[in-house]
């Protein structure tokens, strides 16, 4: 997916929110929206229909498990990355099964966002 993306970026760590966020602004995508939990997730989706959701996998309140079935359930074809340095093979797997497109590994590395977002647009097989 070379074209410049519209993103959503969630993780309840701002510092990690500003560190994905340079980076995607970097490769010549556009941040429209942050949220530090999932219930804001949904709710920033609904409002800007972003091209794509960087969703952190452990999170309070509502972590990224719950988000990417509520968001699948809004928009079937939700393109949803999940970036965790926590989640367990289950989890990964588990996101991977329910529609997640591609899981990321923090901390974010430059060559692993551009894997994760090329993937994207690999036909299915």
């Amino acid at each position: 997916m070379s074209s410049s993306l519209r993103i959503l970026v969630v993780d309840d760590s701002l510092s990690m929110r500003l560190v994905v966020g340079q980076l995607l602004t970097s490769l010549g995508h556009q941040v429209v929206g942050e949220a530090k939990d999932g219930l804001e997730a949904l709710q920033l989706y609904m409002e800007h229909k972003p091209d794509l959701v960087m969703l952190d996998l452990v999170m309070p309140k509502f972590d990224g498990k719950k988000t990417l079935k509520k968001i699948l359930q809004v928009d079937a074809q939700a393109q949803i990355i999940i970036c965790s340095s926590l989640g367990s093979e289950g989890d990964i797997e588990y996101c991977l099964r329910e529609g997640a497109k591609f899981y990321l590994q923090k901390p974010y590395e430059i060559a692993g966002v551009t894997t994760a977002i090329n993937s994207l647009s690999e036909p299915v097989s």
